[in-house]
C-alpha cells in the first residue's frame, strides 16, 4: 500500500510540475493588449521533443497582408497529452494568428474563421 501511494503522490507532483507552454510576437504597430481578431490557425507536427520539425509557417500567408499582426505560438492541453502519451515521440503544437480589431473591421472576415481576442494571451 505505501509503494502505491508513493507511486501516486510522484505521478501527481510530475503532472503538477508541468506547464503550458506560449510566446507571443507582435510585429509592426500592434500592441501585446490590444484588440485583435483570430485570422488563421495552423497545427505544428514536431517529433522527437522538437528535434525534428514540421516546414516552417509563413505569418503573411494567414494574416492577409496586414502590417500589423500578432503570432502566438503554444502548447495546448491537448498538445501536452499527445505528447505524454507517445513519451514525446510526437509533440503537437499550435500558432494562431491575429490582426488588430481596428484593421480588420473595415474588411470582410469569415465569422467561421475569426474570433473577437481581447485579453492577455498569457491567461489561457
Amino acid at each position: 500500500m505505501k509503494k502505491f501511494v508513493l507511486s501516486l503522490c510522484c505521478v501527481c507532483m510530475a503532472l503538477m510540475m508541468s506547464s503550458c507552454y506560449s510566446s507571443s510576437v507582435c510585429v509592426g504597430n500592434m500592441r501585446p493588449n490590444e484588440p485583435a481578431i483570430e485570422v488563421g490557425k495552423v497545427h505544428n507536427t514536431h517529433l522527437i521533443e522538437g528535434l525534428v520539425g514540421s516546414p516552417e509557417v509563413r505569418a503573411k500567408s494567414y494574416v492577409n497582408g496586414e502590417e500589423s499582426y500578432k503570432v502566438k505560438h503554444y502548447i495546448s492541453f491537448v498538445d501536452g497529452l499527445l505528447r505524454g502519451v507517445t513519451f514525446g515521440i510526437y509533440t503537437p503544437s499550435t500558432t494562431k494568428f491575429y490582426v488588430p480589431l481596428k484593421s480588420a473591421t473595415g474588411k470582410k472576415t469569415s465569422k467561421r474563421n475569426s474570433r473577437y481576442y481581447d485579453d492577455d494571451e498569457d491567461d489561457d
